[in-house]
C-alpha cells in the first residue's frame, strides 16, 4: 500500500477486507504480479500529478478466478488481467482503440493495483492466462509487451527489412521490443548499459548490442558503434540523451516512437534535423486490448518469451523497487503474496 510519497521503505503491508466484486467484475486471487518503473513513479510521487492515495500498486496480474458472474470465466480460471480498465462501450473502445477511452485508467496508477491478495476487475479486461506460462512468468507479459507492440506496429508501423534501434533492451519494454522487432523481420540494435546484459539481450533476437556505460554519451558511443545515421525506428523509454542521440541517428523519414523518460523529460531537439530529414517523432502509451490479446498469443505459441529476472515474496516489495531502481534487472521483477 502506498499512503505517502517516498523512498521504498515507505510501502507499507496492511490487512484489508478482500474486495466484493461489483456486477460486471471478477475477482482475483493474485498469484504474481510484475513490477514496472511505473510503479516507482506512482511510489515516489510525480511533480504536477495526482495520485488518489492510499493505493495499492501494481499493474501486472496474473491469478485465478475467485468470484465470478461471467459465465466464460467460471471460478477456478487461470487468467491473466489488462492492466488497464477502460468503458467497453464509448466510440473509442468499440474500435478497438481502449487507451483513447476517456475512462481509460491504469491498474496501479488510477484505480487499486495487484500488490496484494486479491483485486477486482471488469470481466471484460480478464484474459485467459496462457496454458504454458507459469503465473510469474504471466505477469512478465502485459503491460511493457503490450507498450512495446504498440509502439511497434502501431505508431512506427515496423515493416520486415528495416533497421530499429530498442534503447534500455534488457528492461520491460526493451528486451519486448527487441524480440517483437525481430519476429517482424526488422534488424535490430540494441542499447544496454552495460556488459552483463549483453548476452541475454543478444539471446533475444538483437542482432548486435552496444554497450552504453553509466557515464558514456549516448550519441557517442553510437556514432562510434555504428557510423552514419542508421535506423528507421528508435524505440525510446529512456529519455534525455539517449532521446536525443536517437533522433539524431535516425534515417529519413524515420520515427521515434517514446513511451517514458526515466532518464530525464526535457531532452533538446533539433528541429531543422527534424524537418529537414522528414522524422516523426511519436508518443505512444500501453495499448488495447486486441493487441493484448495478439500479445498473449505469441507469448502462448512461444515466439515471445517473458523475461523474468527474480521472484520475491509480496513483502519483500520495498527490495523488488530497489533493484528496479538500481537498474541492474533484465526483463521484469515479479511478487508474489
Amino acid at each position: 500500500m502506498i499512503r505517502r510519497h517516498g523512498n521504498p521503505d515507505t510501502l507499507t503491508i496492511t490487512q484489508e477486507p478482500a474486495p466484493v466484486p461489483q456486477p460486471g467484475q471478477v475477482r482475483i486471487r493474485i498469484r504474481a504480479t510484475a513490477l514496472n518503473h511505473l510503479d516507482t513513479w506512482v511510489r515516489r510521487g510525480v511533480p504536477g500529478h495526482h495520485f488518489p492515495l492510499p493505493l495499492i500498486p501494481g499493474s501486472d496480474i496474473a491469478g485465478i478466478v475467485d468470484a465470478s458472474d461471467d459465465p466464460g470465466l467460471p471460478v477456478g480460471t487461470e487468467v491473466v488481467a489488462a492492466p488497464f480498465v477502460s468503458c467497453g462501450h464509448c466510440e473509442a473502445c468499440r474500435a478497438g482503440n481502449d487507451v483513447a477511452c476517456p475512462a481509460y485508467a491504469i491498474l496501479g496508477e488510477h484505480v487499486n493495483g495487484g500488490c496484494a491478495e486479491f483485486v477486482c476487475v471488469p470481466s471484460t479486461h480478464v484474459l485467459r492466462k496462457p496454458a504454458n506460462l507459469t503465473f510469474p512468468e504471466a505477469a512478465s507479459i502485459l503491460l511493457a509487451p503490450l507498450t512495446a507492440f504498440h509502439m511497434l506496429h502501431t505508431r512506427a508501423r515496423v515493416a520486415r527489412g528495416e533497421t530499429v534501434l530498442v534503447t534500455a533492451a534488457a528492461g520491460g519494454v526493451g528486451s519486448a521490443a527487441v524480440q517483437l522487432a525481430a519476429l517482424a523481420g526488422a534488424r535490430v540494435i540494441a542499447l544496454v548499459g552495460s556488459e552483463t546484459k549483453r548476452a541475454a539481450v543478444s539471446a533475444l533476437g538483437a542482432s548486435e548490442v552496444v554497450v552504453l556505460p553509466r557515464d558514456g554519451d549516448p550519441s557517442s558511443v553510437l556514432k562510434d558503434a555504428l557510423g552514419k545515421p542508421a535506423f528507421d525506428i528508435v524505440i525510446d523509454s529512456v529519455g534525455d540523451r539517449t532521446f536525443e542521440a536517437g533522433l539524431r541517428h535516425l534515417k529519413r523519414f524515420g520515427r521515434l516512437v517514446t513511451c517514458g523518460a526515466t532518464a530525464g523529460a526535457a531532452p533538446t531537439i533539433d528541429l531543422r534535423r527534424l524537418f529537414f530529414l522528414s522524422l516523426s517523432v511519436l508518443g505512444s502509451t500501453m495499448g488495447s486490448l486486441p493487441e493484448l490479446a495478439a500479445v498473449l498469443a505469441l507469448a502462448a505459441s512461444g515466439d515471445l518469451k517473458p523475461v523474468v529476472h527474480a521472484v520475491l515474496p509480496l513483502a519483500e516489495l520495498p527490495t523488488a523497487h530497489r533493484l528496479l531502481e538500481a537498474r541492474e534487472v533484465i526483463g521484469k521483477v515479479v511478487v508474489q503474496p
